[in-house]
């Protein structure tokens, strides 16, 4: 069981925080006791989501940003240390999802997904790793999906998609290899089916949910807490079988 308070004293930057498994993240986070930078490209649904958190006790700075621009990424940074604010956890969730088959596939989606699904979690820890190796560690979690893993059942026209959590599971991988002698655990959670807006606007006819999100939100929390540690470097998959810790 995850030890109440657990992320006291720690800060938090998530993305995709507006909605759907962000928001349960951040929730989970705040009741956990973890002050927050959530990030989102909705303002409104970003707003709902640092109230939700606030009132939990957490301090919260939401920022509305495009994942896509680097330069608003390293805007984020800028204001984080003029404010003195240090990350001790990461968590990459913010995604995108545009179907076609590989054979049509419009050329400047991919690089719209890679951009989102790989480019952004890529840039986000380069920027927070600097910051945890000042406090003497730290957690990243990117969140994925059996998508991203092989031997599991695939869709066609979610290729492009399917290519980009591949992808993730490499950075996963290479983050935790070069940065465990800094005492930083990188770690990925590979979901089923959630059910958020984005599976029920995308998901096959008859393919119904086996997570909620706020089930996802709970192994995040185990998953950036001490208490999952030395996890690192692994793929974590979370099909709704079992119960979460």
């Amino acid at each position: 069981m995850i030890t109440t308070k657990s992320l006291a004293g720690k800060t938090a930057l998530i993305s995709g925080a507006g909605r759907g498994v962000g928001r349960a993240i951040a929730e989970s986070f705040a009741a956990a006791g973890a002050d927050l930078v959530l990030i989102a490209r909705s303002k409104d649904e970003l707003s709902t989501t640092a109230l939700e958190c606030a009132k939990a006790g957490a301090k919260v700075l939401a920022e509305t940003i495009d994942l896509a621009d680097i330069k608003q990424i390293d805007g984020l940074f800028t204001l984080l240390t003029s404010r003195g604010i240090k990350l001790s956890i990461l968590v990459n969730n913010a995604a995108i999802l545009i179907k076609n088959p590989l054979e049509k596939y419009d050329l400047a989606d991919f690089e719209s997904m890679l951009a989102i699904n790989v480019t952004a979690p890529l840039a986000l820890s380069q920027r927070a790793i600097p910051m945890m190796k000042e406090r003497g560690g730290g957690t990243i979690v990117n969140i994925s999906s059996l998508s991203g893993c092989f031997g599991v059942q695939k869709f066609p026209g979610f290729g492009a998609y399917d290519i980009t959590k591949y992808a993730l599971w490499g950075l996963t991988e290479m983050l935790a290899i070069e940065n465990m002698k800094y005492n930083i655990r990188v770690n990925q959670l590979s979901l089923s089916a959630v059910d958020t807006a984005m599976f029920r606007s995308a998901a096959p006819p008859g393919l119904k949910a086996a997570l909620n999100a706020e089930e996802v939100g709970k192994h995040v929390l185990y998953l950036a807490s001490t208490e999952s540690a030395p996890l690192t470097g692994e793929n974590v998959i979370l099909t709704g079988m079992a119960p979460a810790r």
